[in-house]
């Protein structure tokens, strides 16, 4: 087996953790992940400029795109051995609720593998603050490789192609349960836009959201008060041929 290894937020921790669990069942595992911060890029390619690989070390390489153009690449440009298998991830925040599943670039990653026959999971992690730098906010990293590993065994006999896992972390996976919710809560942000002036006096405007309060029996429920590991899958070939998830 192949596995790719990509995600939306470049080079990063939660990279490097997802990166070394998969190494330890696949040797054949390399990551193409974005040059740059790219969430909330769903599905989007580069369709209209070209693409350029930067080698950053030896297994990881940088693309300048989005996730989807990391797995089209990595599937068809020769320049790496054909994926079996897709990760993406660590995310930096959780990608849980149907508008997270629809517009996450690291899910994104996985909805593309998934069209090209290729079973993939999709990894984040339940955030209180937006410092992903740090890496001390990522909790305990060995804890966190272990959980990642045992998900990644757990998963492997369950990968179909067309289809794709999505995993959504607590902020603490030491003594987390493994939990599968298909049960998706509709909106993990509550949209805000904030009009501001520029030093000019030109408005422009932000776009923003505020965490959405959850709902009991619901993925996000699950995670961010249960503490649990939650697993949606998604089957896009159900999807085609009888509508939903």
């Amino acid at each position: 087996m192949t596995t790719l290894i990509t995600n939306d937020d470049s080079y990063s921790i939660g990279m490097k953790i997802l990166l070394e669990a998969a190494s330890g069942f696949d040797k054949n595992t390399y990551a193409v992940i974005p040059s740059r911060q790219r969430s909330a890029v769903a599905m989007s390619m580069t369709l209209h400029k070209p693409l350029r690989l930067h080698k950053r070390e030896s297994n990881v390489y940088e693309l300048s795109g989005t996730p989807a153009d990391c797995v089209v690449f990595s599937i068809y440009s020769k320049m790496f051995p054909k994926p079996s298998l897709v990760l993406s991830g660590i995310n930096f925040g959780d990608n849980c609720g149907l508008s997270s599943l629809i517009g996450s670039g690291t899910v994104g990653a996985c909805w593309i593998a998934a069209t090209e026959g290729i079973p993939a999971v999709a990894f984040s992690m339940y955030r209180n603050t937006r410092e992903w730098r740090d890496a001390k906010n990522w909790g305990d990293l060995e804890k966190l490789k272990e959980k990642t590993s045992e998900i990644i065994r757990l998963l492997k006999p369950k990968l179909e192609p067309h289809t794709f896992f999505n995993v959504a972390l607590p902020n603490d996976v030491s003594k987390s349960e493994i939990v599968f919710n298909d049960r998706l809560q509709m909106s993990r942000f509550e949209t805000k836009i904030d009009k501001r002036n520029d030093p000019h006096g030109y408005p422009y405007y932000w776009i923003y959201g505020n965490f959405s309060k959850s709902e009991k029996g619901k993925d996000l429920h699950d995670v961010a008060v249960n503490k649990n590991i939650v697993i949606s899958k998604v089957d896009l070939k159900r999807m085609a041929e009888h509508g939903g998830i």
